[in-house]
């Protein structure tokens, strides 16, 4: 293995283990009650695409029907369409939950392209919880992912493959350390041709993947501190070249407190993060932001009940 991967390696185990050795430091921040107040406003969160990139083992209270929308601001300066990934994740009961996404694009004017506009890719998926598996403060979850290109979107929006990604997913949570939450995670990725056209971005596996994830949670409510290693090969389960890409992720999230949206029951969440990659395409570093609007169906529904009651 290059002298490189193997730095990275190591340093991607040291993040991943950070927390551990943080919690031997038996010095609590805040009373326990204190804080498992505020992780129960905000709670945990879902996977947020680009900036936390593993689906942890929660769902929301069950029967919630939740809507999602993520606009991509970013791409204003860096393309010229905008992304507006919307999405509904409905929590069956409190062991099963699934999710589906669509992501359209518009042209947005801003950079001189012809007007366009559709839906490029959809995603679907389900998990299934296994509530204190391994042991009292662990939570497991076993999930199903896909995602499909659709459409004539921009060749650069998708990689024009088809991906079915099962996931195993552990995460630990000592009451002694309220603050902090570990996980670790093992997906495969397997990919197929599909008939709409796209291309790999730089230091992506081309073929069928194996990932391995770890990382913390560091919760202050509000806002929560996260990292993330992953390690990504294609030398164990596909028939090509062997392909090692290791990642690391550090990112803050701030979930938005309802006084700065004017008490909307709406929540806003707005993340900021880093990305560090080393792989066959050499050393990437980038920073990226993402913004995420979370409401769930009955409230949905009350908005537009009470907007048409106000036109009448």
């Amino acid at each position: 293995m290059p002298r490189h991967a193997t730095t990275t390696l190591l340093a991607t185990c040291l993040l991943a283990l950070a927390p551990l050795a943080a919690a031997q430091d038996r010095t609590p921040a805040a009373s326990a009650a204190n804080v498992q107040a505020n992780q129960a406003e905000p709670g945990l969160f879902n996977r947020i695409r680009g900036l936390f990139d593993i689906d942890l083992p929660h769902l929301d209270p069950p029967g919630t029907f939740r809507l999602t929308f993520n606009p991509r601001f970013g791409d204003l300066l860096h393309r010229d369409y905008i992304r507006l990934p919307t999405g509904v994740r409905w929590a069956v009961n409190d062991q099963l939950g699934f999710n589906v996404e669509a992501e359209a694009y518009a042209t947005h004017g801003l950079g001189g392209g012809t007007g366009n506009y559709g839906f490029g890719m959809i995603r679907a998926g389900g998990k299934y919880l296994l509530p204190r598996c391994p042991a009292e403060i662990y939570q497991t979850s076993i999930g199903l992912d896909t995602a499909l290109p659709v459409g004539s979107p921009p060749r650069d929006l998708t990689d024009g493959h088809n991906h079915y990604s099962p996931s195993l997913v552990v995460e630990r949570h000592d009451p002694e350390f309220p603050r902090w939450t570990q996980f670790a995670g093992l997906s495969l990725d397997f990919v197929t041709p599909s008939h709409v056209e796209g291309g790999f971005g730089l230091n992506t596996p081309h073929d069928d993947s194996l990932s391995l994830t770890g990382g913390a949670i560091y919760n202050l409510g509000q806002i929560k501190w996260t990292v993330q290693g992953t390690y990504t090969t294609t030398a164990l389960i596909s028939g090509g070249d062997d392909i090692h890409i290791f990642t690391i992720r550090p990112s803050v999230l701030w979930f938005v407190p309802r006084r700065y949206t004017f008490h909307s029951k709406t929540q806003w969440i707005i993340g900021l993060g880093a990305r560090s990659t080393w792989g066959p395409d050499g050393f990437e570093f980038s920073t990226g932001t993402r913004v995420r609007a979370e409401i769930t169906f009955g409230q949905a529904w009350d908005k537009l009940r009470g907007s048409f009651n106000y036109r009448r």
